[in-house]
């Protein structure tokens, strides 16, 4: 199984918006573009905040007659609304992998909604996450979850490939996440463990494509 990021970065290095959402801060170049690397998963990895914060669109608009992947969608506490676009826009009835603590109210909320898979954990352990996406035969998976679920996939070195939008803004503001973000600093950063296999430029966008080494 092969696991892809998708973010968007302005010229300082922010992947949010002042107010900390992602919204606007791409062209309808960008989009069309997410959508080609949707096309080529089967799984889309969504976490509970961008959903609850952004919304966003699941569905594959620019490229017809092509199967949408499935979202999975990751939920450590609590749960989501039913009126969020992920349960309406999709091909595929959406894959909630959740903890032991919120499985009940999970179940109570959503269960006629999406298939509800428990960890036996109070956490969501990115290994078992890919573990379960793998015994489902996924071979192409797609993270666009947010900063802090970029940083658990990349901390266990479970992301194969980076796909970076450089986009022409530069907000300024402090405290704004980058692609990924945690308390403390990914062990062996200076390492040289990604090599750039693409860069196209478009307009006044940079569209990057890294690789693992």
């Amino acid at each position: 199984m092969k696991l892809s990021i998708n973010m968007a970065m302005t010229l300082d290095g922010k992947v949010v918006r002042p107010d900390g959402k992602w919204y606007g801060l791409t062209s309808s170049v960008d989009k069309s573009q997410m959508d080609i690397y949707r096309s080529n998963a089967d799984a889309l990895i969504i976490g509970k905040n961008s959903i609850i914060n952004d919304n966003p669109v699941v569905k594959i608009r620019s490229i017809p007659n092509v199967l949408n992947p499935r979202p999975v969608i990751l939920i450590r506490r609590g749960s989501i609304p039913v009126d969020k676009h992920v349960f309406d826009e999709s091909d595929h009835i959406p894959l909630i992998i959740c903890t032991k603590n919120n499985l009940k109210q999970i179940k109570t909320e959503l269960e006629n909604r999406a298939e509800i898979f428990a960890l036996d954990s109070e956490d969501i352990d990115p290994k078992k996450v890919t573990g379960i996406l793998k015994r489902k035969g996924y071979k192409g998976v797609l993270l666009e979850g947010g900063p802090r679920l970029n940083f658990s996939f990349l901390e266990q070195d479970l992301v194969d490939r980076i796909y970076l939008t450089l986009v022409p803004y530069i907000i300024g503001k402090n405290g704004l996440a980058g692609i990924a973000d945690h308390a403390s600093e990914l062990k062996g950063f200076e390492a040289n463990n990604w090599r750039l296999v693409e860069t196209r430029p478009t307009g006044s966008e940079v569209f990057l494509t890294y690789d693992r080494i």
